[in-house]
């Protein structure tokens, strides 16, 4: 489906496919400005895999309520810190900002990351200290996608 939700074709199984995927979509008909499409989310639930502009991989926010602190805890979490995400294990860390809103922890991303997946982890950094970790439960795009 597009971001619309419209339907766009269909797959044997939404396992087989990647976030930040592009080959081997089997779409029937070309995006209206002609432009390549790609995986932006996996709806397991429904079996549905949404696709959309590149553009709309550029990820802005993280959220997940499955996070830990490694040692001491920031003394006010729920205020918003300045810190260092990574979320591959050889990948570079990008500047962000974090917080605890309503049992989450959310953060706002100064640089974008592309092609992030729930379930991945995000390991935040206070300097080259290693502060806490989260799994993925959601994305937000810098683009308006509807996803």
């Amino acid at each position: 489906v597009d971001t619309e939700g419209n339907e766009l074709g269909e797959h044997d199984g939404h396992v087989g496919f990647t976030i930040g995927q592009r080959k081997g979509l089997r779409i029937g008909k070309p995006a209206a400005d002609g432009k390549p499409r790609y995986v932006l989310e996996i709806r397991p639930k429904t079996k549905e895999v949404v696709v959309g502009p590149e553009a709309a991989l550029e990820i802005a926010e993280l959220s997940g309520a499955r996070y830990t602190w490694c040692g001491q805890a920031p003394e006010a979490p729920e205020q918003e810190f300045a810190c260092e995400v990574q979320v591959r294990a050889h990948g570079d860390t990008v500047k962000a900002l974090a917080a605890v809103v309503d049992g989450e922890l959310r953060i706002a991303l100064v640089e974008p990351l592309y092609g992030v997946a729930n379930g991945q982890t995000a390991v935040v950094y206070l300097g080259t200290r290693v502060l806490g970790q989260m799994t993925i439960d959601s994305t937000r795009s810098k683009v308006t996608s509807g996803v």
